[in-house]
């Protein structure tokens, strides 16, 4: 199955329903971009919040409020997720990668919290998170191990292909399978918003474990080719 088709037109990302015969629950799955232009996290936010709960990458945009400033500094028609797509803002439980804590943060906590959001806004912006997404190539399910999608040129790059790739999948997986078996026999929607670089580690891990099948493929336009 393809995720992210790139042509002459420009990109698009095919948003698409896990389901099984056996019980009722679905997985609506985003493979996202995390720069396009504003009618695709228009077209994301409308379907993500007909869903009854969304497992969503990274943190809310108040969390990290360097990178949310960053993300704005932009001198073309498109826009970042962070403040192109507001989630919390559906009125569906949102279940983030990092989970906030309850608890009161100490000045000292707060203080390596801003050096550490200001550290990743940098970073990112040096390993081209900002970008045009029309210099992505396409995705498939076959593609689950093609560098294109990942850094590997480097120890560097290796060091954060492991933590941004791999390590976030297991912990991805490992949330969807405690929903599934909490809640698998609920007739109820969950949708995935995740990089795309991290759906076939989804679809792997629910095929091959419960015997999700993908279907009910929707093409978005995450941007088009210039004229």
């Amino acid at each position: 199955m393809q995720y992210i088709e790139s042509s002459v037109i420009g990109l698009r990302s095919a948003v698409f329903t896990l389901a099984r015969p056996a019980t009722p629950l679905r997985f609506v799955v985003f493979p996202m971009v995390h720069v396009a232009e504003p009618e695709f996290y228009r077209q994301v936010a409308d379907r993500a919040g007909a869903c009854d709960l969304i497992v969503a990458e990274g943190a809310p945009a108040r969390c990290a409020p360097a990178q949310e400033w960053m993300s704005r500094i932009r001198w073309d028609h498109l826009v970042d997720q962070m403040t192109g797509l507001d989630l919390e803002a559906l009125g569906v439980p949102v279940r983030w990668e990092y989970a906030e804590h309850d608890r009161p943060r100490s000045g000292r906590e707060q203080a390596v919290a801003r050096v550490v959001d200001s550290a990743a806004a940098v970073a990112l912006r040096a390993l081209g998170r900002y970008g045009n997404p029309l210099g992505l190539p396409s995705l498939e399910q076959s593609d689950e191990h093609d560098d294109r999608w990942e850094r590997r040129d480097s120890l560097f790059g290796r060091i954060i292909e492991d933590r941004l790739l791999h390590g976030r999948d297991s912990r991805l997986v490992q949330a969807l399978d405690a929903i599934h078996r909490e809640r698998c026999g609920e007739p109820i929607k969950v949708a995935v918003v995740y990089g795309a670089a991290h759906i076939p580690a989804v679809v792997d891990f629910l095929s091959e474990g419960y015997r999700y099948r993908p279907g009910n493929a929707r093409w978005l336009t995450v941007a088009h080719a210039p004229d």
